[in-house]
């Protein structure tokens, strides 16, 4: 049984996120008498629909919604503090039909979000690794790495006739940081509507693409990289989760698409708990954009690893 404070998922945050360090040091720290101000365990906590919004006591710090998961759907979260955004990942072994072999991937992910001023603004940064760790030959490269800040408003009323609902207007960029010929690129602002039920979450994330200026020529490090991008990834994609088995299983879709052209994408995540913090996960991915680089590839990526969050 892994201990509830996992030194792997510490040491990852840490690693990742310097400034965050004290706040696991306070975590580590002997009992304190009790706080008014922390969040006490709910009522009905043995109730299985309650079970994923149980709060237990952590001291008041930066991180401490890393510490313990107190909403049902990360994705759609609003805690005050530093928490998880997408998914959070580490796949060891991909299988793909264009890296096969010596090229097998080692595929990563993190993500997180950070509240801003205690208002309903967020930051968010996730960042999605492609290592060929098994490529001796080529010194074990990073094929590809896609950094993607975003900053977006979230909208959650809890309206008396739709509870669950809530929207995100928000901006993002999403690069590669390839050189020019490599160099993938594009600025988005969208509109998200979302509605979580207790065991469902449905969002739907519409954008339209800030244009760029046609290079001049193709080595030009200014204009766009890839005008073509939207007759691939579309203008929006459909996500949804439904928690299974008293919500300790989590089946995740992704659909998105350009109807005019006939591309598209459809990703499968399914994840089962195990220990404290930790998931294996299954996931499966087929069509367009499977990362910048191959946005205008279609390819299928088979993996199995471990999900820090889902």
């Amino acid at each position: 049984m892994i201990r509830r404070r996992s030194p792997p998922l510490r040491w990852l945050v840490v690693l990742l996120l310097p400034f965050a360090g004290s706040a696991w040091a306070q975590a580590d720290m002997p009992p304190r008498p009790a706080d008014p101000n922390l969040a006490a365990p709910a009522a009905g906590a043995d109730d299985p629909d309650e079970e994923e919004k149980v709060r237990i006591r952590v001291p008041k710090s930066l991180a401490r919604c890393l510490d313990h998961a107190v909403e049902p759907f990360t994705l759609v979260g609003a805690q005050p503090c530093l928490s998880f955004h997408k998914p959070m990942y580490l796949m060891p072994g991909t299988y793909s039909d264009r890296y096969p072999g010596e090229e097998t991937e080692f595929v990563y992910q993190i993500s997180l979000k950070l509240n801003l001023f205690s208002s309903n603004v967020f930051f968010a940064y996730t960042q999605k690794s492609y290592w060929q760790i098994y490529n001796a030959n080529d010194s074990r490269p990073f094929r590809e790495t896609n950094y993607n800040p975003e900053i977006f408003y979230r909208w959650k009323p809890e309206l008396a006739w739709c509870s669950g609902c809530g929207l995100d207007l928000g901006f993002e960029h999403e690069s590669n940081g390839k050189d020019v010929q490599d160099s993938r690129s594009w600025n988005r602002v969208y509109f998200t509507a979302f509605h979580e039920w207790k065991r469902t979450l449905v969002d739907l994330k519409l954008w339209y693409r800030i244009p760029e200026d046609p290079k001049k020529t193709p080595d030009d490090p200014k204009g766009d990289d890839n005008p073509d991008i939207d007759d691939y990834y579309g203008y929006g994609e459909l996500r949804v989760q439904q928690r299974l088995f008293h919500h300790n299983h989590l089946a995740a879709l992704m659909l998105r698409g350009n109807p005019s052209t006939g591309k598209g994408a459809v990703e499968l995540n399914y994840s089962v708990p195990f220990g404290d913090y930790l998931y294996w996960n299954v996931y499966v991915f087929n069509g367009y954009g499977d990362s910048l680089i191959d946005y205008n590839r279609s390819l299928t990526r088979v993996g199995i690893g471990v999900m820090l969050a889902r």
